[in-house]
């Protein structure tokens, strides 16, 4: 029986309505990988939480049983692309491009050129790497409502009212000045629907009342307008036959400027 201590990171993983609603959507056992120096393919461990992704290997030759916690990252932050291409030192006989695709986990504060958290991940089998990427590239939330923004919940913006809003139906929520609220919808006219984290209460606002707080939400939003772009910037250099990497770092403080 596999043994792997979540507890270690517990304290890092997003509180999205509280520890007791995380669960796991899919877990699975994947080869990462590796094409520098040779090749070289490592077993892993994937479990998918609500929340967020964690990564787990059996490091110990040892005890095989034993999972020892090698990264994780906040749902945010994961992006997935289908596509590979085999490198040409890659052994026909253990590479299975259908079986493949690209993993990148991205944290907030991450240079958006950084290299670090890009996998190359090969499945079981190609069903299986389809089931993989559906999961870890969620469909976006699309509301019949074109006026309407609707928000997954582990990735909902945090407001703050700045003054005491007194509610004005029956649905409204009664916000002390400084309460702060998880919005799910938003309204182009000025409305959301969301949660009061004092007690999980649900309700209307108007968001003239509220300021947004820092959040993961935030953080990824902002991550992910850096990460288009320097992609931009990628493709440009592309076409320059430069590469975006040297080019990107020679900016050291790069993240800064945005």
């Amino acid at each position: 029986e596999l043994r792997c201590d979540f507890t270690k990171i517990s304290d890092v993983m997003t509180n999205f309505t509280g520890k007791a609603d995380r669960y796991i959507v899919k877990e699975g056992v994947v080869m990462k990988l590796n094409f520098k120096s040779g090749f070289k393919a490592i077993k892993i461990h994937l479990w998918l939480f609500t929340d967020c992704l964690v990564i787990g290997a059996t490091l110990d030759p040892k005890d095989q049983s034993k999972i020892t916690l090698t990264e994780h990252c906040p749902r945010q932050g994961i992006t997935v692309v289908g596509h590979f291409t085999a490198p040409r030192n890659a052994p026909k006989k253990k590479v299975m491009t259908e079986n493949i695709f690209h993993l990148n986990l991205k944290k907030a504060g991450q240079p958006a050129y950084s290299k670090h958290g890009r996998h190359v991940i090969q499945c079981p089998s190609p069903q299986e790497r389809q089931k993989w990427f559906e999961v870890l590239k969620p469909p976006v939330i699309e509301s019949e409502n074109p006026e309407e923004t609707i928000y997954e919940e582990w990735d909902v913006p945090l407001v703050k009212a700045q003054h005491h809003y007194t509610k004005a139906n029956e649905d409204d929520l009664e916000l002390l000045e400084g309460e702060v609220c998880r919005v799910l919808k938003k309204y182009t006219d000025g409305w959301c629907y969301g949660v009061r984290e004092r007690d999980g209460q649900k309700g209307w606002f108007p968001m003239s009342f509220m300021v947004e707080i820092q959040s993961d939400h935030a953080k990824y939003r902002d991550a992910k307008r850096k990460q288009e772009l320097v992609d931009k910037i990628a493709q440009s250099a592309q076409t320059m036959g430069q590469d975006v990497f040297s080019t990107l770092g020679n900016g050291r403080n790069m993240s800064d400027d945005f």
